[in-house]
């Protein structure tokens, strides 16, 4: 079985746009702070100008990851393909380290299935086909316990 989850470009370029404002205050705020007079509130302002630089990198950085970009599942007999932005990934049923099924409202056909390995989240969306999305929970909570299995003898 194979589903591809779609990113939308807009959002990148928003989400980087964004990040670019938070640096660019961030950093006029700390060059206003540091050749201006000394302030009662000097201290204070210097936390809020780093924050926005740290803000502005965090946000520029999770716009580099893999799961900003559209994803391509292949889920297979023993074997989890990703095909990303930037190569492949193949990774065992075993290396899940947790899977979850979520429906956030019980009145919208809309589910989603997160898988975890290791440190990545990969959240996979089933927005008009929830069933489609137990189904492949119920698949893939099946093969995590047979490679437990199998990992165990």
């Amino acid at each position: 079985m194979e589903h591809t989850v779609k990113k939308s470009k807009a959002n990148r370029i928003a989400m980087r746009f964004t990040a670019v404002v938070f640096l660019i205050v961030g950093a006029c705020s700390f060059y206003t702070l540091m050749s201006g007079e000394k302030r009662a509130g000097r201290v204070i302002f210097m936390f809020l100008c780093a924050g926005c630089l740290i803000y502005g990198f965090y946000l520029f950085a999770h716009t580099l990851k893999a799961q900003a970009y559209d994803i391509t599942y292949v889920f297979g007999d023993t074997l989890l393909t990703l095909r990303l932005h930037r190569g492949e990934k193949v990774y065992s049923y075993g290396d899940i380290t947790n899977l979850s099924y979520i429906v956030p409202n019980e009145n919208m056909d809309y589910g989603v299935v997160q898988i975890y390995i290791g440190k990545e989240q990969y959240v996979i969306p089933f927005m008009g086909n929830s069933n489609v999305g137990e189904a492949l929970y119920g698949m893939l909570k099946i093969k995590k316990d047979e490679a437990a299995v199998k990992k165990d003898k």
